[in-house]
């Protein structure tokens, strides 16, 4: 049996302009950093062997507070865990592009999965990258236990198949949060989830305010 944890980044600049990030990227906020760090705490005796990172720097950042508190000597980064590519939309206002697109959101709000961004990706093929890489990380890793820390989309996608949903079932899988956790045994491609979506590890920063 192979253990995967999955994740997202913490709270970025970007998170509370509400811009569009995609590739590009915004810096963790002191709060972002605070979940990363709360994040790796609870991770902290699951028994990790390995820990993998999209290579934006707001997914590495995280990803390295927990290689730290975990005493992980090397964190790899890889491309296909990125989020969605959002093309000529990246950087921009969500609310300002939903005035600009009134078209193409009104099919994002009810199917996302028939929408390809302009100079961008659309879900299938961000699925097939980083569900791709997933299964390559299995092969590699039988019998430990890996932590990937990812993107919102992406991230979502990857819970929504290994769930057993179609990528147009999306929304039948909970939302993932920043640094929201989820914890699957694989054995023989079979996912049995123990753990999604959960935010438990954010009620401590929460009481310290």
């Amino acid at each position: 049996m192979t253990r995967i944890i999955l994740t997202r980044h913490g709270e970025t600049l970007w998170n509370i302009e509400g811009r569009v990030q995609g590739s590009l990227d915004s810096p963790l906020t002191e709060k972002g950093i605070l979940q990363a760090r709360s994040l790796a705490g609870r991770l902290k005796n699951q028994g990790i062997d390995h820990i993998y990172s999209s290579d934006s720097l707001r997914a590495i950042g995280t990803a390295e507070e927990i290689r730290s508190e975990l005493g992980l000597e090397k964190l790899s980064t890889n491309p296909a865990l990125r989020e969605l590519a959002f093309g000529e939309w990246e950087g921009h206002i969500w609310q300002d592009l939903r005035l600009a697109y009134p078209d193409i959101f009104k099919i994002w709000d009810s199917e996302p999965h028939l929408v390809t961004i302009p100079s961008g990706e659309n879900m299938h093929l961000v699925l097939e990258r980083a569900w791709g890489f997933l299964q390559e990380i299995i092969k590699g890793h039988s019998g430990e236990t890996v932590c990937l820390v990812t993107h919102g989309i992406t991230l979502k996608l990857l819970v929504t198949k290994a769930l057993g949903f179609g990528v147009h079932e999306w929304a039948k899988t909970p939302w993932q949060h920043n640094t929201a956790l989820n914890i699957f045994e694989v054995e023989k491609q079979q996912w049995i989830p123990t753990l999604l979506g959960d935010c438990q590890h954010l009620d401590e920063l929460d009481l310290k305010k």
